[in-house]
């Protein structure tokens, strides 16, 4: 089956404006190593009037066509090997995908050639076995249901996997996101899952199908039949499937998370300043860098002492507005601080990811630059800010650390996916098309200087008070704002709109500004919730009247093994995926 007939047999892609002779040129493109951003780059005339995502679409489902021809070949030679007789050719085509190909080998087990008198007979029942297989993997991931049971409480993460104890989850209703964690917990030993079939729907679906499955078939009882045609492969094929499908979301998420920072605004300065700090009592530099990324000045300090004032003195002398900061580091509290005391001299202050960091200093720290790895991780730091596409294309697109399941996935389908990404964002400034979404201003706007000049601590935030921010991250779960604290703000999923989104990059992109509304504030832990809802929300002294939200006591009952509240996901999800 060629790739034209897999497409329309797979019946998964919008096929309008595909002709079969370009699905052939495209499979000859790709089959000799051109990306995406090659056929749009070299062959705009004729895949131009396609869009990047449909052809990234296109793109996997040729990589799913080679799977599956290969699979295909497998399982014809080993065949041959056996003195089998060869399967009818035209029976692939009612098996595009490759579990069903492995449905023809078990029904031709069952009905060899032998007991047919023509090839016809047989291609009739092979196809028989075909489609009771695809009807009974739908009915399975319709009905059936994961359980998952604590294994080994004594586990160190063991509590990162307390929302998945004891859930009892219909297949047809369990995210991408939830069934990673569980398989996780599962390698580590921390949880039991079990796959629960339904099995009286399954022996019904062999029942009908049980007389147009050959003379074989009929001697045989439902149940041995149900035992050979579906069960001794189901579950694997069931696993098999549910992986490739979290996994395949979970890629597609951190692609977009990944398009966004890539996208993100650079910083408009002519000078900017630049921090990078580790531990207490260890070297922490500060350089100047113009707007070029070229190094203008630098100062190398111990964080102890008077080292904020002496970091203050380099950024005064040189007169700079903007101070980029990583996003985390070794030392919580001298970030805290740092930021603390950028913020009290009004200077507006920039964060950036230090992932990858280490890759990305080594040409300034090997001949000729020969900085100090503090000095060259400052200038990275500063250089992402000014020109996050240029810069954040430089390294390993893994090690960036963007995908949230980066442990759980194949590393190489994640890293094409990311290179994916980056060319076709270098693809758009070399086109000189608007390369930055709706939404997003650049970070040095005077907009942007001051973000709420009311608000100086988590002390001045009162729920229900308005307050204006810039996302500085994406997660499955919802986004992070920077509302001009040291602490971030977090926007959970059901606040980023009044309409029910599914996926946090739809609404809201890195680098944009928005306008929000406080929901509630935990000075103990240092946690901001806000909301984006158009509908202001009540403060918490006149929610006291409404209903006992879901899952409390005298509101709706969840679903075992849900979660209770926002805050007790996000706390576990942080501790689970934030590595």
């Amino acid at each position: 089956m060629e790739f034209w007939q897999h497409l329309r047999a797979n019946n998964e892609l919008d096929l309008q404006g595909i002709t079969d002779g370009l699905a052939g040129r495209v499979a000859e493109l790709m089959a000799r190593g051109h990306s995406v951003a090659d056929l749009l780059a070299h062959y705009g005339e004729e895949f131009g009037h396609l869009p990047p995502e449909r052809l990234r679409a296109f793109a996997q489902a040729h990589r799913t066509w080679q799977l599956w021809r290969r699979r295909k070949t497998q399982l014809e030679e080993a065949r041959r090997k056996a003195n089998l007789a060869d399967l009818p050719p035209e029976v692939f085509t009612l098996a595009p995908k490759p579990d069903q190909l492995d449905a023809i080998v078990r029904t031709a087990r069952l009905d060899p050639r032998q007991e047919f008198a023509s090839e016809g007979e047989w291609k009739t029942v092979l196809g028989a076995g075909i489609e009771l297989w695809t009807r009974c993997l739908a009915v399975t991931r319709k009905e059936g249901k994961v359980t998952s049971r604590a294994k080994d409480l004594a586990h160190p993460d063991a509590s990162a996997y307390d929302p998945y104890v004891r859930v009892d989850e219909p297949l047809h209703d369990l995210a991408p996101h939830r069934w990673l964690a569980m398989r996780r917990g599962e390698r580590v030993g921390v949880l039991e899952l079990t796959l629960a079939l339904p099995r009286e729907q399954l022996l019904e679906e062999v029942n009908r199908f049980q007389p147009r499955l050959g003379e074989p078939a009929a001697k045989r009882t439902c149940e041995s039949l149900l035992q050979e045609l579906i069960l001794d492969d189901l579950q694997p094929w069931l696993l098999r499937i549910l992986d490739t499908e979290a996994q395949g979301q979970a890629i597609k998420s951190a692609t977009e998370a990944f398009a966004n920072l890539l996208r993100s605004a650079p910083l408009q300065a002519r000078q900017v300043a630049s921090v990078y700090l580790t531990k207490a009592h260890a070297a922490t530099a500060a350089v100047i860098v113009d707007r070029e990324g070229d190094l203008v000045g630098q100062r190398v300090v111990k964080a102890e002492g008077a080292w904020l004032e002496k970091i203050l003195e380099l950024v005064n002398e040189h007169g700079v507005q903007h101070v980029v900061v990583p996003t985390s580091a070794l030392a919580p509290d001298l970030l805290a601080a740092l930021e603390s005391k950028l913020a009290e001299a009004t200077l507006q202050v920039v964060k950036v990811r230090p992932a990858a960091v280490a890759e990305a200093r080594q040409p300034l720290v090997d001949p000729p630059n020969r900085l100090s790895p503090s000095v060259a991780s400052a200038v990275v730091l500063a250089r992402r800010a000014l020109d996050p596409l240029k810069e954040w294309s430089l390294v390993d697109p893994v090690a960036i650390g963007i995908a949230e399941y980066g442990n759980d996935l194949d590393a190489d389908l994640l890293r094409a996916a990311l290179s994916e990404t980056s060319e076709l964002c270098r693809l758009e400034r070399r086109r000189g098309k608007r390369l930055y979404m709706g939404g997003t201003t650049p970070r040095g706007s005077a907009a942007m200087a001051r973000l709420n000049p009311l608000v100086k601590s988590l002390a001045d935030l009162r729920s229900g008070m308005t307050v204006h921010g810039v996302v500085t991250n994406i997660s499955h779960f919802g986004a992070f704002v920077n509302i001009g604290l040291p602490q971030e703000a977090l926007v959970h999923i059901s606040e980023l709109s009044d309409r029910f989104v599914s996926n946090p990059n739809e609404v809201v992109s890195i680098g944009q500004q928005v306008t929000a509304h406080v929901l509630a504030v935990d000075p103990g832990r240092a946690r901001i919730s806000l909301s984006l809802k158009t509908q202001r929300p009540a403060a918490q002294g006149e929610r006291e009247d409404r209903r006992p939200p879901r899952g409390e006591p005298g509101g709706r009952n969840v679903r075992p093994g849900a979660t209770m509240s926002k805050a007790e996901a996000l706390a576990n999800l942080e501790k689970l995926f934030k590595k």
